[in-house]
């Protein structure tokens, strides 16, 4: 298993963020907390407080509604991990793609 993504920052926006939570509720790690201060539209918006703790699964990034939130990390890092994933992922993908182009040409056994 490759070793886990070095973050460098989780960017909150200040302009999109209506204050939801659903990253803080997303994040398995508990990296993010609500903060004390509010931004312009009165909103506590969430900031990273343990941001060693974050794994880089991007989950805070998926639920977030309003896209208001980004995890920035070590691209090298990120580059060589992508390489790793498209390494057993793309035979995976071309097989599901292989299915597909099968099934909508038909198969014997599904039709009347």
């Amino acid at each position: 298993m490759a070793a886990p993504v070095r973050v460098q920052q989780i960017v909150v926006s200040d302009k999109l963020c209506k204050g939801c939570y659903l990253c803080i509720w997303a994040c398995p790690w508990g990296v993010l907390e609500i903060s004390e201060e509010r931004n312009w539209r009165g909103v506590k918006k969430p900031i990273a407080t343990k941001i060693e703790n974050c794994r880089a699964c991007r989950l805070c990034e998926w639920y977030c509604p309003d896209f208001a939130l980004q995890v920035i990390v070590d691209e090298r890092e990120e580059r060589d991990l992508l390489e790793v994933e498209e390494k057993y992922e793309k035979p995976w993908l071309d097989r599901v793609k292989k299915r597909d182009e099968i099934l909508s040409k038909g198969v014997w056994w599904l039709e009347d």
